[in-house]
């Protein structure tokens, strides 16, 4: 019986790596997310990106997310009652919010980090490359198939 190990081990194409190391890594964040946060698995990249980003909007979240603004709103309504953001009208559009995070949203997001430093570190062991050089290589990579994809289509 072929398991799924082998079938990877002798895949000869990029993508099936790729997607091994999407599906596990999902696998991974989401015990942390689940176990260690109050957040939904969903809302991650919700929350990383305004730890990166204080003070952005939520139309320029749900850009960033590729989510629509709805989703956006009604996560942040979530993330508000939870007390993970601090939602204010933002001066220079009064119609739009500004986001930030709270002490405590700033810790989850610290958190979630963390676990992703340990993920990246566990994947390097095994390499003869530097994170940094790795993410470089990987960067490449994705800019390059994003090129082709928009002469292409």
């Amino acid at each position: 019986m072929i398991e799924y190990d082998d079938i990877i081990k002798d895949s000869p194409f990029i993508v099936n790596h790729l997607i091994t190391l999407s599906k596990t890594h999902d696998f991974y964040i989401n015990k942390h997310i689940k176990s260690g946060t109050v957040i939904q698995p969903s809302q991650y990249y919700m929350l990383l990106f305004l730890y990166y980003e204080m003070g952005i909007n939520q139309s320029d979240i749900a850009k960033a997310c590729l989510m629509d603004r709805s989703g956006v709103s009604r996560a942040f309504k979530e993330f508000e009652e939870k007390g993970l953001i601090i939602r204010e009208i933002d001066e220079s559009n009064k119609r739009a919010y500004k986001i930030t995070l709270t002490k405590k949203g700033i810790e989850t997001a610290e958190f979630l980090i963390k676990k992703e430093k340990e993920w990246d570190e566990m994947i390097c062991e095994e390499l003869n490359i530097s994170h940094d050089e790795l993410l470089k290589l990987l960067s490449k990579t994705s800019m390059k198939s994003l090129q082709f994809n928009r002469e292409k289509f």
